[in-house]
């Protein structure tokens, strides 16, 4: 018996061996593919995006799947941003684990060229088309230039700013204070007065104008600069 030790032990190591080669471990590659071509199959975004994964702990040893591994979301919709994927095994041995996905969207937007002064015009040579990334952006931004050409900023804005329409207003066409045109028109005839603006107003905005004649406050549509007109 003793002469035969070396060959049991022998015997018994392979048999370990063989049975851990057999149950392996899960590698973390095959998890991350797994979330990705689950991502790619049920995103719903326009414009290209990233997917990238949190790496998962290195000393997380799962046992290998015998079954197709099974992705699954607490939500039926993935959107751009930091998003939570469960990977789960449904063989005898079962593990469940979740993992944190970020998807970076990126578009063509409209940026600043050259900063801007709170009240300035904008103008084409103002403005630049670049692709960034708009993952974390409020939908208002802006896409197109003439979204916002000859459009007035409320407030001070750098260089490379992508362009948001929360940032941005119709210019004041006439402010308080100014002489103006009032102007009424009928199918026979028209009748233009002198007036004074008794507010702001920007373009097609109905703001109270004094008539000079007659010292009367009315309402006006502001049609442009120094002009308003009123509707009978």
């Amino acid at each position: 018996m003793i002469k035969n030790t070396p060959l049991i032990l022998a015997l018994a190591f392979i048999f370990f061996t063989t049975a851990h080669a057999e149950q392996g471990s899960q590698s973390h590659e095959s998890i991350a593919e797994a979330v990705k071509d689950y991502v790619e199959q049920n995103i719903n975004l326009s414009g290209e995006y990233e997917v990238s994964l949190t790496p998962l702990d290195s000393r997380l040893n799962l046992p290998q799947c015998a079954e197709p591994l099974e992705v699954f979301t607490t939500t039926d919709l993935i959107k751009a941003g930091r998003t939570t994927i469960g990977v789960r095994c449904n063989a005898e041995k079962k593990w469940s684990i979740f993992t944190s996905v970020i998807i970076k969207t990126y578009q063509m937007v409209v940026v600043l060229s050259q900063p801007i002064q709170r009240g300035e015009i904008i103008t084409r040579q103002h403005l630049a088309i670049e692709k960034r990334e708009v993952s974390k952006l409020r939908e208002n931004f802006v896409t197109q230039m003439e979204q916002v050409e000859n459009k007035q900023v409320t407030r001070q804005l750098n260089t490379a700013t992508i362009l948001s329409l929360r940032n941005i207003a119709e210019p004041k066409l006439i402010k308080r204070g100014d002489k103006v045109v009032i102007s009424t028109t009928k199918p026979d005839f028209s009748i233009r007065m002198s007036g004074v603006a008794m507010m702001d107003g920007t373009k097609g905005q109905l703001i109270s104008v004094k008539n000079q004649n007659s010292g009367r406050i009315i309402n006006a549509t502001v049609i442009e600069p120094g002009l308003v007109a009123v509707k009978y």
